[in-house]
């Protein structure tokens, strides 16, 4: 049976899909009512009810000699697969940055706004350590309005070392006048424009172009090293 079969591919035993069928069918009943209606023994039907509305496909009712089940809903058990599935893609750039660690870089590449969104809030914002390489705020403004709020309301505590250097037009000109006595920010000279935003961490290197929609996140701990140097060596510079 089709419905077996789809009940199977997330996640039920054979007998789980039987019984749940069987009390889609009945509607409220007994274990003894459901167990006959899915042809399967009385206590194995007890046991499979139980995983069932641990699992949340079925829901209970203890009354005083008798429990009475009836199955959930099938666009409530559709909406919680679909919230699983939401947050599992939330967090796909974390895991994607702990995929297969070893001696060798690890290079990720990422498109679209809700992808580089995550990047920067999942992983590039929680280090300890941000170094953001030529910041432009018109651009960062016109994709992301939200962002600079969000960074202001989660990075918090001494132990954050967060320096950037923001390209110059006049977005960047308000945006470091803003934060300049606030945080560790400097401006670029006007002559050596910035066409990709960089974020550097600890062991990690995100550049994105605006531009494009794009983004290619690396981790590695000497290349981030090596690039904070570069980063340094530019925020001395502009002194």
């Amino acid at each position: 049976m089709i419905e077996e079969k789809v009940l199977k591919d997330l996640g039920l035993t054979d007998i789980e899909s039987k019984v749940y069928l069987a009390t889609l069918a009945l509607g409220q009943e007994t274990v003894l009512k459901i167990a006959k209606k899915a042809e399967i023994k009385r206590p194995t039907c007890y046991v499979t009810l139980n995983n069932l509305f641990e699992k949340g496909f079925v829901t209970r009712i203890d009354k005083k000699n008798t429990t009475i089940y009836s199955a959930e809903s099938p666009k409530i058990i559709l909406n919680k697969y679909k919230e699983k599935v939401a947050n599992f893609e939330d967090l796909v750039p974390y895991f994607e940055s702990q995929f297969n660690k070893g001696p060798k870089p690890k290079i990720r590449y990422y498109e679209g706004k809700n992808e580089i969104w995550n990047v920067y809030t999942k992983i590039i914002y929680p280090s300890r350590q941000i170094y953001f390489f030529g910041s432009d705020i018109e651009k960062i403004n016109k994709t992301f309005p939200e962002l600079f709020d969000y960074f202001d309301k989660t990075q918090h505590g001494d132990n954050k070392e967060i320096m950037e250097l923001v390209s110059y037009n006049e977005e960047g000109k308000k945006f470091y006048e803003k934060y300049k006595d606030i945080r560790q920010e400097r401006l670029m000279p006007p002559d050596l424009p910035a066409f990709a935003d960089c974020a550097i961490t600890e062991d990690k290197l995100f550049i994105v172009s605006f531009d494009n929609m794009f983004g290619v996140l690396i981790e590695s701990e000497d290349l981030a090293k090596t690039f904070k140097n570069f980063f340094m060596l530019a925020w001395r510079a502009v002194e």
